[in-house]
């Protein structure tokens, strides 16, 4: 199978090399154009030339050519490298420039005088009579001083196709574009493996992933090009993806670890019973404790199956309603705990309704979580309070209390699963630390935020949610 890197620079190496090609062709074809024009022009400008000097040897209505004549007509068609031919009135060959001349006697066809006389340009086969190959001609007449035909003057050269001209017009751009493409192949190669390099060693990443190795990274050049973009992306997700699978590696820790401790515990007080170890007396309290571990197995279960949801993007429908209402009835239903604690309940909510837009389940559910923290860790005898205010437009959830601060370096990891600030787990061991990361799995899926700060002893929690439009 061909590799990236080989299609790459066989794409440039064609395009390259049609490219040359077609600029070749048109190069080549423009320059034999123009100069077969500017051939042309030379001609015709020497024709021009002789007809007017060969009029200075017109006597009455014949011409009468010297030796000086041909002297001269010879050194100019060396300078123009021409054949200079002088025809008579019937159209014989009188003169010529060539030193060894087999053209004089010889009668040029009427046809070709005829275009001289109508000042026709000459084809390149109209004195095949004369020569055996294609000319470039230009003919003029030789006029007497009353206006008639004393004669004719014909400058004649081989035309491009018998020279070198062409021949060595192609052979420098052969040469030129040789080098040029060796030089663009060279290129083009070291600039498809500086492409395909990154894509090699990306594609040796992914196999590393495939076998559970995620440390593999794709260097950078911080350059603002799609393949370092790529790059970029392709470490962004590694690093998602080493995170995933440690957050996966933490997650089956913690659940075991929740798991076996009530299991346990469970165990032990149930074989206790049975062997007869525990005493009657006692075995109540044992199975109020066997209740409660059975309890926490029951929260733990239920609130995996609440990731489980949330996580498949299974939310509850949405519709209209007072959340002020339903802020009241769930800090209600905390009545109970925080007599308990006897802890000081704050609370600025509206008295009119406030409605809002969203699936009060998922809204009951995180008001409870984030209350369920508030009071379990609230200090006892101290502030516990629930507020709603609105600005620019959104409405803001507030719940807070008074009790230990949260650690700095603890704040950005409290919606975390399984994270606990205590990690001796000795403040509150039924806790499971699910609860916060269902609150903001549940807040992430209805499009809202939420955030904490923690200082001075009191702690609030702040969420958003959307206002019903009116």
């Amino acid at each position: 199978m061909r590799s990236a890197f080989f299609k790459s620079f066989l794409a440039s190496a064609v395009v390259i090399f049609l490219s040359f090609l077609i600029l070749g062709i048109t190069f080549i074809s423009l320059a034999s154009g123009y100069v077969a024009q500017e051939r042309r022009d030379q001609i015709d400008m020497a024709a021009d030339m002789l007809s007017n000097y060969c009029g200075t040897y017109v006597y009455g209505n014949m011409l009468r050519l010297d030796r000086l004549y041909h002297i001269a007509i010879n050194l100019f068609s060396q300078s123009a490298g021409a054949t200079i031919l002088t025809l008579s009135e019937s159209g014989r060959v009188v003169a010529c420039s060539d030193l060894y001349c087999s053209h004089t006697g010889i009668v040029v066809p009427s046809e070709v005088l005829r275009k001289i006389d109508e000042e026709q340009a000459l084809g390149p086969m109209d004195l095949n009579s004369l020569f055996d190959d294609a000319r470039v001609s230009s003919g003029r007449v030789i006029r007497t001083p009353f206006g008639r035909t004393a004669g004719y003057v014909v400058v004649t050269a081989a035309s491009l196709s018998r020279t070198g001209l062409l021949a060595g017009f192609a052979r420098i751009f052969v040469l030129v574009a040789m080098g040029v493409v060796l030089f663009a192949c060279l290129s083009a190669a070291w600039s498809s493996r500086r492409m395909t390099r990154p894509l090699k060693m990306m594609g040796r990443a992914a196999q590393s992933f495939a076998q559970g190795d995620f440390s593999i990274r794709v260097p950078t050049r911080n350059r603002s090009e799609e393949i370092d973009e790529l790059a970029v992306a392709f470490n962004a997700m590694a690093d998602a993806l080493q995170k995933s699978d440690e957050l996966r590696s933490g997650f089956i820790a913690n659940v075991s670890h929740e798991l076996k401790t009530p299991m346990t515990t469970i165990s032990g007080f149930v074989n206790g019973i049975l062997d007869g170890t525990i005493p009657e007396a006692k075995q109540k309290d044992y199975l109020r404790a066997i209740r409660g571990e059975v309890l926490r197995l029951s929260r733990l279960v239920s609130q995996m199956l609440d990731i489980a949801r949330l996580q498949a993007g299974q939310t509850p429908m949405t519709r209209v309603f007072d959340v002020t209402e339903l802020l009241r009835r769930v800090l209600l239903s905390f009545e109970s705990a925080i007599e308990a604690k006897e802890m000081v309940v704050e609370t600025d909510i509206p008295d009119e309704a406030v409605m809002v837009t969203s699936s009060p389940d998922a809204v009951t559910q995180v008001v409870y979580n984030l209350l369920d923290n508030a009071v379990k860790y609230g200090a006892a005898g101290g502030t516990l309070g629930v507020s709603l205010t609105k600005r620019g437009g959104r409405l803001f959830v507030t719940v807070y209390n008074e009790g230990p601060t949260i650690p700095p370096e603890d704040l950005p990891y409290v919606f975390e699963r399984f994270h606990k600030a205590d990690k001796s787990r000795g403040v509150d061991s039924a806790s499971l630390g699910l609860g916060l990361y269902i609150v903001r799995t549940i807040l992430g899926n209805m499009g809202e935020k939420i955030s904490v700060t923690s200082e001075g002893g009191l702690t609030s929690f702040v969420f958003t949610l959307s206002e019903a439009k009116r």
